[in-house]
């Protein structure tokens, strides 16, 4: 190779591609390590075409990889740019969602056998994990994607629904798969899908004035002080009756409605 150098025919056919892969890759190895040869090609390859190549290349090594979210979507027919707006949320990325996993994997195991305090404790914290995803699932300091979002044409309202909504799907995927294999499969497996509902809108609701990680702290301080008041002196279910359910049901649909009438507080 060190003797050997390309003569102007050769570098000519290399650039219009015109060699056999063979002769193509020793061409190419040679390349690397010898100037004369890359002074010789370079005249022989218009300048668009290299600047193309480059920004090619550039693209590709910049691009972030998208994570097993965003391909999860992409694979289920999402649109790449909202796939990419979804997955950008650190709420919706794979330690956020193992680490709730493991949340609730604990407070079910807490229920021991079947104890009302242990029951208690695993219905208590289920609503609160969609609250906290949502709560730093959009905003100045919980979206690292927030300004490019703000600069893009898109709805900023749209985004926060479909991300909420993502979040609420996610949790209440584990929450459910959690309950029912590790819990009695009855009917109090899954009586925090209301309360958790009735929470999330309500930290939505919220947000329209104030941020929202101090929305969704308030909301699931409250919820804490609710359940321990009600539940001091002996542990109940009564929350989570027919009544509580009933409450949380109008609770949803008056936060749903204020979400709507603020929605342009969001913009």
């Amino acid at each position: 190779m060190s003797t050997w150098h390309m003569d102007d025919g050769l570098a000519v056919r290399y650039a219009d591609g015109e060699l056999n892969p063979t002769l193509a890759a020793s061409v190419e190895a040679h390349l690397l390590a010898c100037d004369q040869c890359r002074s010789l090609l370079a005249p022989q390859v218009p300048r668009p075409r290299l600047d193309r190549v480059w920004a090619e290349v550039a693209d590709a090594v910049d691009a972030p990889v998208p994570g097993p979210f965003e391909r999860l979507l992409r694979a289920i027919g999402v649109h790449e740019h909202t796939a990419r707006l979804l997955g950008a949320a650190h709420s919706l990325r794979l330690p956020w969602i193992a680490a709730s996993a493991v949340a609730l994997l604990f407070a079910a195991l807490a229920s021991g056998e079947m104890t009302r305090q242990g029951l208690l404790v695993y219905l208590t914290l289920a609503p609160i994990l969609p609250v906290a995803g949502v709560a730093v699932a959009f905003g100045r300091d919980g979206d690292p994607a927030h300004e490019i979002g703000l600069a893009a044409p898109y709805s900023m309202f749209r985004l926060m629904l479909i991300r909420a909504a993502a979040v609420l799907t996610s949790s209440s995927a584990l929450a459910l798969v959690t309950g029912l294999g590790l819990l009695d499969h009855d009917w109090t497996a899954a009586a925090w899908l209301l309360p958790s509902l009735a929470l999330t809108s309500l930290t939505l609701a919220l947000s329209s004035r104030f941020d929202p990680r101090h929305c969704g702290a308030a909301v699931a301080a409250t919820w804490l002080v609710v359940v321990v008041s009600v539940n001091l002196r002996e542990p109940s279910l009564a929350m989570f009756g027919g009544v509580g359910q009933a409450g949380y049901l109008v609770v949803t649909f008056v936060s749903v409605a204020l979400l709507f009438f603020r929605r342009r507080e969001f913009s």
